[in-house]
């Protein structure tokens, strides 16, 4: 009799250790598909342009590098929210370039910027600037890319489809350029997008408000996550 009992309270453990064992997994696999970010496993360098010594394009007051910088930043934790992991090529008021250095000042920066993303080996590339000229008529965003793939050129198209989107205040579309060396050097997918005019007032104003700078990276993010998940570029 104690035998048979033995037995029973060996095969109920054994049920009650399975069934906990089965709940584990279905947590486990729940778990995992609640987890999976959308970037896990991409790099992406994300570059504010100019800082330091060179400011920039300047608007009034306003000058380009500080206004690059914080939506870099923002831009960075949008990314990283999403699971990727972003490499910055400045995170400071700083360029790449020596303080000391008595040849052009801003070549040593640009090579230095290129050879951060070469080492970097990352997924994506995203450059964040202003824009100035001497007409206040122009405004709004636009990116641009190096025609030297078509992945370029659905990189740029979805971030720009993403900014025309989520700003509402600019028609224009990507467009390519070929003069931009970090645009040139860089072998991944790879963008640069003037994020508007500090020669406009109005636009000016917006620019240097915290809320539009994040809305500004969220929809460069938005663009981001579009072309990781392998969605048609829109066409111009």
């Amino acid at each position: 009799m104690k035998r048979k009992k033995l037995i029973i309270i060996l095969i109920i453990s054994m049920i009650l250790v399975l069934s906990a064992g089965t709940r584990w997994l279905i947590v486990s696999r729940h778990t995992l598909q609640f987890w999976h970010l959308p970037l896990s496993g991409r790099v992406i360098v994300v570059d504010a342009g100019h800082g330091g010594p060179d400011g920039g394009a300047v608007g009034g007051d306003t000058v380009e590098k500080a206004l690059n910088l914080a939506i870099a930043r923002n831009l960075r934790d949008y990314l990283q929210e999403s699971g990727a992991l972003v490499v910055m090529t400045r995170d400071s008021d700083e360029d790449l370039a020596d303080e000391d250095y008595t040849g052009r000042h801003k070549t040593q920066d640009l090579l230095r910027r290129a050879d951060l993303i070469e080492k970097a080996h990352p997924d994506a590339v995203i450059s964040v600037h202003m824009n100035a000229i001497p007409s206040t008529r122009w405004h709004g965003a636009q990116t641009f890319f190096y025609p030297k793939s078509v992945e370029n050129e659905r990189f740029a198209r979805l971030i720009q489809d993403a900014i025309r989107k989520t700003l509402n205040n600019t028609d224009r579309y990507a467009k390519p350029i070929g003069h931009v060396y970090i645009l040139k050097k860089a072998s991944p997918p790879a963008a640069l997008v003037e994020v508007g005019f500090l020669s406009n007032p109005d636009e000016r104003s917006m620019l240097v408000k915290e809320s539009y700078q994040k809305k500004v990276a969220a929809a460069i993010s938005v663009g981001i996550l579009r072309y990781f998940t392998s969605e048609k570029a829109p066409s111009n």
